[in-house]
């Protein structure tokens, strides 16, 4: 499985995407609690493998339908020693909030991504936006990469 810090970084690298990308990656049979579809027709595939290839499913799903890029992006895996794939589009994130905060508001997607990563099932969420990419692992952010000055941390 390629690196998701490694795909994001790239994307990010390479300018893509223009508007802001979030991708939950949980482990389950089924979708971890407090997240929603949010309907979509056409909705595109599911099923896709993440690796090196994921920015050019995006792009592709975005001009199947570009309402995708309202919500989240789900990537699961049935068990923690197999690889993620694409389990849903345009997903709506509705955390409990953190019992400790531990940044300030930062805005909704920001807040949303750093709250659903401390929720059961939940392996990490990431944050692509406004040039800036983040991890979010059980309540804690981290700051990967800065486009604007094309650093990586």
């Amino acid at each position: 499985m390629d690196s998701p810090d490694r795909v994001f970084r790239q994307m990010l690298a390479d300018r893509r995407p223009e508007t802001t990308l979030i991708v939950c990656f949980y482990t389950g049979l089924a979708l971890p609690p407090r997240c929603a579809p949010m309907l979509r027709s056409p909705a595109p595939a599911t099923g896709t493998p993440f690796d090196r290839t994921f920015p050019s499913t995006v792009a592709r799903a975005y001009l199947e339908n570009p309402a995708v890029r309202d919500g989240a992006i789900m990537a699961g895996r049935p068990r923690p020693t197999a690889g993620y794939t694409l389990t849903g589009w345009s997903f709506r994130l509705f955390p409990e909030p953190l019992a400790i905060t531990t940044e300030p508001n930062r805005g909704s997607a920001f807040n949303s991504c750093l709250a659903m990563s401390a929720v059961a099932a939940v392996d990490f969420v990431y944050l692509l936006s406004s040039g800036r990419l983040f991890r979010f692992e059980r309540g804690s952010t981290f700051a990967l990469a800065d486009a604007t000055n094309c650093t990586s941390r």
